[in-house]
């Protein structure tokens, strides 16, 4: 026979407290890891399911974006042998001989979506709306607990305890019913008197509700928006990778452009210093008047503020650019001119090639209806109108009655020493009515409901509309584009062959000198409108992309 005295039994209780204490505890680092884990399953679950993806939804940013941002920091302060990361996608990274890191645009929309600020809190956000799925989806799972209750009473002299550890369960089922159990033995009997003593409860409940809560659709419904929060973050921020790509873009060309702008402003000056050069030669010839050679002198020093103006605007969008792939403005990173040259290659074969400018693009009734079934931000405005509608039967629930039926036992066996089992037991059911008197709230909730689901639907109508808008504006822009590309061809064409002429009737003397400036001017028009129109005629088509739905994201 094993017997614990009486000041045996606190020292083991306390111990026995002390481990379930310890066993209990969640370590923060683990919480982490479980929490991280749960969260990339169910997001990797949802995108693969709404996307077709076979990739990892991942949070965390990939380490080459925190490489680059370290390489890039070391090239900006003179370092020669800054290491680079080798990033999918991305042509190799190396600074040139001015110490300038420069990229493609399919290298700043791969390091965009690494870099960029909204981009990570959208991912983030994703990851929170899993979090809060795994919540709601707790309701509904068994849950267990254990438990080590003790007391202590009386004098200091007399010790008078009681313990009991005992274990319990309970789930929830998506009807509304809930099942709980508990069972607990009596710890201080067992060591206090005799292993063969025995201190027995248990108790076991059923709880329906009838009316009022009751139903799948209403039981499960904080698990179903969770479920629907879930996927319109991950339609957000799919539809953010399209709208970053055409953004990032956008930028780049609006940054070659700017450059290109420069480099013209440059070219018209040497041309009109060459001009004014010439201009002072004649005059002192006798050939031309003083006049004209201040005319050419005025227009030279014009144009090199232009450069001046050209240069700061450059500088400008280069810095809003790098903020944009997410990067501090004195990084030291440049953008590849080629790339225009091959973006002017490009659209000059298309409008060799291509009958019009929607040879790619199907009829306009095809197109906004592809639109409405693809477009991820209008999914949202839309699941927001049947989120609204579920809210209106929930409200209506709220207003019934409420009548739930209880029913379960309790047990309570006790065995002393060598002797037989001893105890009761007991059943009960019982109804519970609570009559639909006062549901002011209820009612003012439902009127509400209805009241959200009109504007929801109202919300969604506008949105289908500014979709057709921006999808027809699309079409409109895309063939305006091609037409004022081809219209801008033939005007540096025109403007060169002015500019030729004017240099031929000067030598003969039979041009005036305000004839030669203005077609200068005109050329250096004509050359900013031609890069402008072949950067507006690839952005048109990107963007009616976009609006369609069908622009692929990074």
């Amino acid at each position: 026979m094993f017997c614990l005295k009486n000041d045996k039994i606190l020292p083991v209780c306390g111990l026995a407290c002390a481990l379930a204490c310890l066993v209990g505890c969640l370590t923060p680092e683990k919480a982490e890891r479980e929490a991280e884990e749960t969260a990339r399953s169910l997001a990797t679950y949802y995108w693969q399911k709404q996307t077709g993806s076979t990739n990892t939804f991942e949070i965390a940013r990939p380490v080459d974006a925190l490489t680059l941002k370290i390489a890039l920091e070391a090239v900006r302060q003179g370092v020669t042998n800054a290491v680079f990361p080798k990033i999918d996608g991305v042509d190799p990274l190396a600074p040139d001989t001015n110490g300038l890191v420069r990229l493609s645009l399919e290298d700043a929309l791969q390091v965009g979506a690494r870099n960029n600020r909204k981009y990570q809190t959208l991912k983030e956000t994703v990851y929170l709306k899993a979090l809060a799925l795994d919540t709601e989806s707790y309701a509904f799972d068994t849950k267990f607990t254990g438990f080590l209750l003790g007391a202590l009473t009386g004098e200091p002299e007399i010790y008078k305890n009681s313990a009991q550890a005992g274990a319990g369960a309970s789930r929830k089922l998506e009807n509304g019913t809930t099942l709980a159990g508990n069972l607990a033995v009596d710890v201080v009997r067992m060591l206090r008197d005799d292993w063969h003593s025995l201190g027995l409860t248990g108790d076991f409940t059923v709880t329906i509700p009838l009316l009022r809560g009751a139903g799948r659709d209403i039981v499960r419904e904080p698990l179903t928006q969770a479920e629907r929060d879930l996927v319109y973050a991950l339609l957000t921020f799919s539809r953010y990778r399209q709208t970053l790509t055409l953004s990032i873009t956008k930028s780049y060309y609006n940054v070659l452009e700017y450059a290109q702008n420069r480099r013209n402003s440059d070219d018209n000056a040497r041309r009109l210093e060459q001009n004014w050069e010439r201009a002072e030669m004649m005059f002192k010839a006798g050939r031309m008047d003083r006049i004209q050679v201040d005319q050419a002198k005025t227009d030279l020093l014009s144009a090199r503020q232009t450069i001046i103006t050209k240069q700061q605007s450059y500088e400008d969008a280069l810095d809003a650019f790098k903020i944009t792939l997410g990067f501090a403005p004195d990084s030291p990173l440049a953008l590849r001119d080629e790339e225009l040259t091959r973006l002017e290659q490009s659209m000059a074969n298309l409008a060799t090639n291509q009958p019009n400018a929607l040879a790619e693009f199907p009829v306009e009734s095809d197109a906004l209806n592809a639109a409405l079934l693809q477009r991820a931000d209008l999914a949202v405005t839309r699941g927001d109108v049947f989120d609204c509608e579920r809210a209106v039967k929930v409200a209506a629930d709220a207003l019934r009655a409420d009548v739930t039926f209880e029913g379960g036992g309790d047990i309570a066996e006790e065995r002393k020493q060598h002797k037989p089992y001893g105890g009761t037991e007991s059943i009960f059911a019982r109804m519970k009515i609570n009559f639909p008197w006062d549901r002011r709230r209820e009612r003012n909730a439902y009127r509400k409901a209805l009241i959200a689901l009109d504007q929801s639907r109202r919300t969604y109508e506008a949105a289908e509309d500014d979709v057709k808008n921006e999808v027809r504006a699309g079409y409109r822009d895309l063939v305006a584009a091609r037409a004022l590309y081809e219209n801008k061809v033939e005007s540096l064409k025109t403007a060169q062959m002015r500019v030729d002429s004017n240099d031929l009737f000067m030598q003969s003397g039979r041009s005036s000198m305000r004839d030669i400036l203005e077609a200068e001017s005109a050329m250096l028009t004509a050359r900013n409108a031609l890069c402008s129109a072949v950067i507006d005629w690839r952005l048109s088509d990107l963007s009616l992309r976009s609006a369609m739905g069908t622009l692929e994201g990074k």
